[in-house]
């Protein structure tokens, strides 16, 4: 069969139109280019293991939506999911659930291949019950044991990070400003932290058991599990005497083990 050019097929087509007077839609003539599909060998999929980013537990029910793909899917009771028939290329997914913290994450779909990952979401504990909460912090006691052992003394200030995440503390010094006995004073291009028994000299900061020197007022505590304050020597543990003078204020961060997977 002879391919027409422009000319001839536009002659064909009036040929048609005057004579049989039939659609040329009908005949599934000149309808335009057909979008190409995909392709098995075009395609690919993504098959995920969702988790908490600091236990490591695999987390049931969590979703993960594909802008202009529905429904969503869930997770099974081993955190597991998994997309089919996805084209090559870049897909952006947001991943959530239930007292998490929603993640968006980009995956680079291969053709005739399947993505294989483990993505960990972080716990905020929102509309959660609170007997699940406490039971994942019971999970994470020996990690921040000094701390739990040091709070129910009594001295000293503590707070945790449900009562950060609560109250929608965002940095050191947000916290600072409520414990009595603690002055934050701001200039234009920094913070001083200091104890008002001792205005003379900032405290010690300790994180994670060690004495830092990156902590100010204006560092984020969005990875903070909880904090310590002590405004001057009488109230310092005896694990801290003689290292801050004028009071210390000690820091356990979230140890977010599975983040990155």
């Amino acid at each position: 069969m002879t391919i027409l050019d422009s000319r001839a097929f536009r002659r064909f087509q009036w040929f048609l139109s005057s004579r049989i007077g039939t659609p040329l839609l009908a005949l599934g003539l000149a309808v335009g280019p057909v979008p190409a599909q995909p392709t098995p060998a075009q395609e690919g999929s993504l098959r995920l293991v969702v988790i908490d980013d600091e236990t490591g537990d695999p987390i049931e029910g969590a979703f993960i939506r594909v802008k202009g793909r529905s429904p969503d899917l869930t997770t099974d009771a081993k955190g597991r999911i998994t997309l089919e028939h996805l084209p090559a290329g870049r897909l952006m997914a947001d991943i959530g659930a239930i007292g998490y913290e929603m993640r968006r994450e980009p995956f680079l779909i291969q053709a005739g291949s399947s993505l294989e990952l483990r993505i960990g979401l972080s716990f905020t504990g929102d509309k959660l019950p609170d007997l699940v909460v406490e039971a994942r912090q019971e999970k994470l006691y020996p990690r921040y044991s000094d701390f739990h052992r040091r709070q129910k003394t009594g001295t000293g200030f503590y707070i945790t990070w449900r009562e950060i995440h609560n109250k929608g503390y965002t940095r050191l010094g947000d916290v600072l400003r409520v414990v009595r006995g603690v002055q934050v004073h701001c200039q234009p291009n920094d913070c001083l932290i200091l104890m008002s028994r001792s205005t003379s000299c900032p405290p010690a900061v300790w994180v994670d058991g060690r004495p830092s020197d990156f902590y100010g007022a204006n560092t984020p505590v969005g990875d903070v599990y909880g904090m310590e304050v002590y405004r001057g020597p009488s109230e310092l543990p005896a694990e801290f005497v003689g290292t801050g003078m004028c009071g210390a204020i000690v820091l356990w961060t979230k140890n977010r083990a599975y983040r990155q997977n």
